[in-house]
């Protein structure tokens, strides 16, 4: 059946429509933005502002994925152990199989591709609940980084390697850099393209999308794919930074992501959100840690604030959906 130009859920968005519909997060960031430089004179310095650049772009490149997934109505809690096996095994490739750097990268990113197809395959093939496969996942990644490190960290000699997440664009780290291109890519197939309106399609009615002739399981699929894909680049470029293959990097990480894109106004239910606001919760939460640690405050304390923005998000969006629910009826 021939898929129709219009379909359920879709909603073509540009700039000025991301800048409309993330308004009350926008307003809320720049808000906890100007308090956070009135709080502390270091909060403004371009070193501090870097700093929260570097150590959020690659939650920022997860948390791109992850907004593909959730728009699908799904969730994805493999990320992190995607970031911890591809990280790991680049590092094992170049350290001690004496493997380019460029080729080891794009093997990792390969098998990255397909665990992602995988975790789709479960879903949509097998139906398998998306909170169970990608939590089976998540161990299983996780476990094969262990036995493939022995739980050891890979160390591998500074180089080119090394400068691919090190390495800095004039003053912007490198992996703020990747984190921009990400984004204008990810944004343009999201609102651009047939496939960015059959993710919202998805989310927004997967029966009523199926009957207007989207191939729905592929298209799940292929949004864990992308979310594969980023989370292996992520943990690449975390452990490029790092200095060595380290089998204990990501844990949280899907936590980070699923938070930057609630408190970003994705829907957990699907078919609503944009990637802008994806990128703007991210960006909030690394300024609420910056401010954080500038202030003295231990990561336990910063756990809990972290909690309570993500339960106080998720209840925005459930009053949200009940206003606009009421007003249709």
């Amino acid at each position: 059946m021939k898929e129709k130009e219009k379909l359920p859920g879709s909603r073509q968005r540009n700039v000025v429509d991301a800048l409309k519909i993330n308004g009350g997060v926008l307003a809320a960031f720049v808000l906890i933005f100007i308090i956070s430089s009135l709080l502390n004179s270091r909060f403004l310095t371009v070193n501090n502002m870097m700093t929260v650049l570097r150590t959020n772009a690659c939650t920022a490149l997860c948390a791109f994925g992850m907004t593909y997934v959730i728009l699908t109505g799904n969730i994805d809690l493999s990320v992190g152990s995607f970031m911890t096996l591809c990280g790991c095994l680049t590092s094992i490739l170049i350290a001690q199989a004496g493997m380019h750097t460029f080729l080891a990268i794009g093997l990792s990113l390969i098998v990255a591709l397909i665990f992602g197809a995988i975790n789709g395959i479960l879903i949509t093939k097998m139906r398998i609940p998306a909170f169970i496969a990608t939590l089976a996942s998540m161990n299983v990644l996780r476990g094969a980084c262990y036995v493939m490190t022995n739980g050891k960290p890979v160390v591998f000699s500074k180089g080119l390697f090394t400068s691919i997440g090190g390495g800095y664009l004039g003053i912007f780290p490198l992996p703020a850099v990747y984190m921009v291109i990400a984004f204008v890519i990810l944004w343009i197939v999201l609102n651009q393209t047939k496939f960015g309106r059959r993710i919202y399609a998805v989310g927004g009615n997967q029966m009523a999308a199926r009957y207007s002739g989207v191939n729905t399981d592929r298209t799940i699929i292929q949004v864990y794919m992308i979310s594969g894909f980023m989370s292996a680049f992520s943990g690449i470029l975390l452990i490029s930074r790092l200095g060595s293959g380290q089998p204990v990097i990501g844990e949280g990480a899907e936590l980070d992501a699923i938070a930057s894109c609630v408190v970003g106004g994705v829907s957990m239910t699907g078919g609503s959100g944009t990637l802008f606001g994806t990128l703007i919760g991210c960006l909030m939460m690394g300024v609420i840690s910056n401010i954080l640690n500038l202030a003295g405050v231990n990561s336990y304390m910063q756990l809990i604030v972290k909690g309570i923005i993500i339960v106080l998000s998720v209840y925005i969006d459930i009053l949200r959906m009940s206003l606009a629910t009421r007003n249709k009826n």
